[in-house]
């Protein structure tokens, strides 16, 4: 795994361990304008919604740009399918956020925007392997969160949330490890 995942794996696993508010919402801190409640809280539950919706954000972004930048036939398929496939699983983690009272991200994560526009100045094969790279990179991100998630978190509905997407993650991170590049 290269060392800017792993690196994101460990902190998120960490911030994951933090101790939790209620598991039962996120309170008062859910309705400030402006920012998510994961930015003034340490629920657990929380935590994992806003670190899903900021994957399925730059899923999304990234898979964009690739059907901009890339001519390889496979890239794209595999492109519209994460646009697809991420915008179906956060159109769900919406309402599971609606629900509960929590304000989730707008835009990915400022190591995945950074990710996003180092993919847009690349073009050709040099794209290809890169995006093959942030793929790969960020769906084994995803699936080691949604495990360490499903071993301590306290929501019913994120869990089964969790439960539903992990085969998807693993599909996923699979079929980009058969992309074309490096």
């Amino acid at each position: 795994m290269p060392k800017f995942f792993k690196s994101v794996a460990l902190l998120t696993s960490l911030v994951l361990l933090l101790p939790t508010a209620s598991a039962g919402g996120a309170g008062p801190a859910a309705m400030t304008p402006g920012i998510s409640t994961a930015q003034t809280s340490n629920d657990t539950d929380v935590l994992f919604m806003e670190t899903a919706t900021m994957s399925n954000l730059a899923e999304i972004a990234t898979s964009r740009l690739a059907l901009q930048k890339s001519g390889n036939t496979a890239v794209r398929a595999f492109a519209q399918m994460m646009i697809t496939d991420h915008t179906k699983a956060q159109d769900e983690l919406n309402a599971l956020a609606v629900k509960k009272g929590v304000k989730l991200a707008d835009k990915p994560g400022a190591a995945q925007r950074l990710q996003s526009n180092k993919l847009s100045m690349l073009s050709g094969a040099a794209f290809d392997a890169e995006y093959k790279k942030v793929q790969v990179g960020g769906h084994d991100m995803t699936l080691t969160l949604i495990k360490t998630y499903r071993s301590f978190g306290k929501d019913t509905d994120a869990l089964a949330y969790a439960a539903k997407i992990q085969p998807i993650v693993a599909g996923h991170l699979e079929m980009a490890k058969g992309l074309p590049g490096e």
